[in-house]
């Protein structure tokens, strides 16, 4: 979320000169934070709350442009001390406080595999660059961990950190280069921060399409809200009606609540609109919005955000947003709650913890005389301590140590001789692949033999079996291709949830470009469970079903106009049936984390087989189609599937199993295909 950390009080004429208070404006940011606490509360209705952030950017751009430019017209030049010596002391103080409490309350009611998942984050939260953390962490389809982790909303912060760092110079390299047009030097600026600004969103929508995590965390794709706040507090014309334009003002007040309206509309639910064109939307009523509060005079619009409560809610924003998701995080560690509960206790707790803040914290810190003739010092000791708690104190408090499984109560069972008990090294033991999505096509081969050539296509679970067919390949002369894509099924016109835009692409050039070009001879196919129950809605193109009888039978038949696509004379068609999946909450792995033995952290998966298997299996009927049932090599002792089988850690989470444990399985599943006569 953008910057509470730019308030308006902070033009108060003591202490800005002729900067003067807008109360309407912390009233629009009161606004934005609770539309924000809404969303991630999962509030009904408010599917789009997270505009709330769009909103403080355009705020942020704006305030912190106006501080900027009252010292370019008034002086020539920023004066660079105090302005960042102001926003340490306004930002780092109660950021530190959250990240130091969120830190030991998260240690000690999360299991260490969980702890050890957050520490990256919080790292990367007292450094500042949490916005690209989290977005290499989203392009990652294990990470599934990324949206529990408690300081996942420091990302907004880091946006904000960046553009204060880089704003300032920018601005006045700007200043100085314009400087040549002469009398025309301001609408050199105004026009050169709108190309900017227009080129961030268009590269924001571009991205959108294909990479949202890109587009959405990326600090060059967030510039243009930041950016269209600065174009403002760049042309004091807007802001300038006249008391004697009446009307205009009138026509000024209609519009700021119409303005306002939009903003509340586009948090809603209602909308098809994606994360960045909700969000370009957003910034341009946000824009309107500011020109027309300021330029109106009254209005219901003006006058209910320039309320005391309401203003005095949005003085103490950024302490509310600091501590909201943390709350969220800790209130639901331990299942679901009802989102109607879950709003209202983490409002009044934020908001309760925000007040404190501000009145033992933040307003002291900003306002002491003492520290504007200590700005340097300031400056140091600020960055100083998010450093040093960073990298000195995070690893010590989050670090659980590497526990090794106890091997007197690991299960017996298929063993490879290999070994893997550290469940640290086991989250993040997953094998490498190849993309070769609009490249070579010989990129995708990862073995080259003599014998018939196999093409395995898949999502992340079909990339588990990536080592076994490798061992399989090198041992019998086969060539092997590999074309996969995380949160990509090989069914073409089918996408999770999470998939991207560009797993439509991916699928495309799969069936259109490269399955054709390599000419296999044996396609093996494996994704995940598509109709277990822990597993949530799919779309299926052209249209999303919900229905379990019309999505069981939508499924049914995407698979079936892919498996036509994927025929061809001579061509063997394998199948390998998703494993059994783990309850969320019963993850094997975040239980060995708790020191507890393997016999203790068995899960139970479910036997009969789902429509979709049934569906797989019935096709297999067909000549050249057949279906492999990996369950038993998984989970040799159904029901009840262990932990550790042969001194190896078998799933790194809840979905996907690990390579070492994937590796061991190479024997058997040759067996599988061979006894098939696929081999």
């Amino acid at each position: 979320m953008a910057d509470p950390f730019v308030t308006s009080t902070e033009a108060n004429p003591r202490a800005s000169g002729r900067l003067t208070y807008r109360p309407h404006l912390d009233g629009l940011r009161a606004v934005a934070v609770y539309l924000v606490v809404a969303f991630h509360s999962r509030l009904p209705g408010f599917r789009g709350g997270f505009v709330g952030v769009d909103v403080f950017f355009v705020l942020s751009g704006f305030l912190v442009t106006r501080i900027l430019m009252r010292d370019l017209a008034s002086r020539g030049h920023i004066e660079w001390r105090r302005f960042y010596s102001r926003r340490v002391r306004r930002i780092v103080p109660p950021a530190l406080v959250v990240l130091v409490v969120t830190m030991f309350a998260y240690a000690a009611i999360a299991t260490p595999l969980e702890v050890f998942d957050a520490r990256g984050g919080f790292s990367a939260a007292f450094f500042y660059f949490a916005n690209w953390y989290f977005l290499h962490q989203a392009t990652d389809y294990f990470a599934a961990n990324v949206n529990t982790n408690p300081v996942l909303h420091f990302w907004s912060l880091a946006v904000e950190e960046q553009f204060y760092l880089l704003w300032p110079p920018i601005l006045a390299g700007l200043y100085a280069v314009s400087g040549r047009a002469g009398t025309r030097r301001w609408w050199v600026m105004r026009i050169a921060v709108v190309a900017t600004a227009a080129a961030s969103a268009l590269e924001a929508l571009h991205l959108g399409g294909s990479n949202l995590s890109r587009a959405y965390y990326g600090t060059d794709t967030r510039a243009y809200q930041l950016l269209a706040g600065a174009a403002l507090a760049l042309t004091p014309q807007l802001f300038r009606v006249g008391a004697a334009a009446a009307r205009r003002r009138r026509v000024a007040s209609a519009v700021a609540a119409l303005a306002l309206g939009a903003v509340l509309l586009l948090a809603t639910s209602l909308g098809g609109l994606g994360a960045i064109s909700r969000g370009v939307l957003v910034a341009l009523a946000a824009s309107i919005a500011i020109v027309a509060l300021e330029n109106a005079r009254g209005g219901v619009a003006k006058r209910m955000l320039s309320m005391p409560p309401v203003t005095y809610l949005g003085r103490i924003s950024y302490g509310t947003y600091l501590w909201h998701w943390p709350i969220i995080v800790l209130l639901t560690h331990a299942g679901h709650r009802n989102p109607f509960g879950l709003f209202v206790t983490v409002v009044l707790l934020a908001t309760g913890l925000a007040a404190i803040s501000f009145r033992v914290l933040e307003h002291p810190v900003r306002t002491a005389p003492v520290l504007d003739r200590y700005r340097v010092q300031v400056i140091a000791i600020g960055f100083t301590a998010s450093i040093l708690l960073g990298a000195v104190v995070v690893p010590p408090v989050l670090d659980a140590g590497t526990t090794q499984v106890s091997t007197l109560a690991a299960q017996s069972g298929p063993s490879s001789g290999a070994r893997l008990l550290d469940w640290k090294v086991a989250r993040y033991d997953k094998p490498a692949f190849p993309d070769c999505v609009h490249t070579s096509v010989d990129r995708c081969t990862v073995v080259r033999g003599t014998g018939a050539h196999v093409v395995l296509v898949g999502d992340s679970v079909g990339i588990t079996w990536i080592p076994p067919l490798e061992l399989i390949a090198k041992r019998f002369s086969l060539t092997l291709s590999v074309v996969v894509g995380e949160a990509c099924p090989w069914q073409r016109g089918l996408y999770y949830q999470n998939s991207s835009a560009g797993c439509r692409t991916a699928q495309a050039d799969w069936y259109d470009r490269i399955i054709p070009s390599l000419h296999p001879d044996i396609v093996v196919l494996a994704d995940r469970a598509l109709d277990d129950p822990v597993f949530d809605v799919h779309a299926i193109t052209p249209r999303h079903y919900t229905n379990a009888t019309t999505y069981e039978r939508a499924l049914a038949d995407v698979t079936t106009q892919s498996l036509r696509r994927l025929s061809a004379p001579g061509r063997k068609i394998v199948i390998f049936e998703p494993i059994p999946l783990t309850a969320v909450s019963s993850d094997p792995l975040s239980c060995l984390s708790t020191g507890k033995a393997p016999s203790l952290c068995a899960y139970e998966a479910n036997r009969v087989p789902t429509p979709f298997e049934r569906y797989v299996r019935s096709m297999a009927a067909q000549p050249n189609v057949f279906s492999i049932d990996l369950d038993h090599l998984v989970c040799p002792r159904p029901p009840r599937c262990d932990a550790v089988i042969g001194n190896v850690i078998v799933k790194r989470d809840w979905s996907h199993i690990t390579a070492t444990f994937s590796r061991g399985l190479a024997g058997p599943i040759f067996l599988a295909l061979h006894r098939a006569h696929v081999l």
